[in-house]
């Protein structure tokens, strides 16, 4: 299986194996949360629309697709140089050239070098995941350059946005994947994502009803999310499959592989 350059909490990199069989055949695959890209470089769809919510993420897609040397040489430059993390991150979190390459390039120095590849801002829309144990840093030129010339070697649209803009675009024919940040039917543990801004289980409905109205429209859809009782109550229209993916961050160092679920709704099951 291919991987990502980034680090990502919650990457379907183990799931890949498990979850390419439950992807049907179709023209184009759209991602409302694309995060680490690991599932748009494992497939093999005529054209893709990769979305997330993560203003710097698209970025760095962008000028992944669009100039691979000159971002592949500054990030190159911050990895060769070795500038403490801090001073990246303060300089991250002060930029106002939200789409320069420089940024782009130093989200993905601080997702190599900060704890876990933990992509977090907190309410100012800050990036304050502290920095992390590492032995070594591997710099990820070789998957800079397979992300890249995946982006450029088929039609792709990426989009920064919230979820609902591209679902309700969709139309027949269409694969939709979805991997929003997971829910937990304990009330005190339910996930609310790293960025401003709840996913809660009310905005789960949500993306659930969205859903609903693509298939209806012909589209296919597939989601990823934990193996409760809440998610499978919000879900109980799709056909479910349970899975176990290993933990990339687990509390207490258990990193035992945890119960997910795989959910499929057909046009021909409306």
């Amino acid at each position: 299986m291919k991987k990502s350059f980034l680090k990502w909490v919650g990457s379907k990199s183990r799931l890949i194996p498990q979850l390419l069989p439950h992807l049907p055949g179709g023209k184009r695959f759209i991602e409302p949360f694309v995060g680490a890209g690991n599932v748009f470089i494992n497939t093999n769809y005529d054209s893709y629309v990769l979305c997330d919510k993560n203003c710097d993420l698209i970025n760095v897609y962008r000028w992944l697709r669009d100039d691979l040397a000159r971002l592949l040489n500054e990030t190159k430059s911050l990895f060769d140089s070795q500038p403490d993390f801090y001073d990246v991150r303060s300089r991250f979190n002060n930029s106002t050239l939200l789409l320069s390459v420089q940024r782009a390039a130093e989200f993905i120095y601080l997702n190599r070098h900060c704890f876990n590849g933990v992509c977090r801002y907190n309410a100012k829309g800050e990036f304050n995941v502290p920095i992390g144990s590492h032995k070594s840093i591997y710099f990820p030129k070789d998957e800079l350059i397979a992300f890249s010339n995946k982006l450029i070697s088929v039609p792709v649209e990426l989009v920064r946005a919230d979820f609902s803009a591209v679902i309700e675009n969709t139309t027949r024919g269409d694969v939709i994947y979805c991997d929003p940040p997971y829910i937990s039917d304990d009330e005190n543990g339910i996930f609310t994502g790293y960025t401003p801004g709840k996913f809660d289980a009310e905005t789960t409905k949500r993306l659930h009803n969205l859903l609903v109205s693509a298939v209806r429209r012909g589209a296919t859809a597939i989601i990823s999310n934990s193996n409760n009782s809440l998610v499978r109550e919000i879900f109980n229209d799709f056909e479910i499959y349970e899975v176990s993916a290993a933990r990339s961050i687990a509390a207490n160092g258990n990193r035992k592989p945890a119960k997910e679920i795989i959910g499929v709704f057909t046009p021909d099951m409306v």
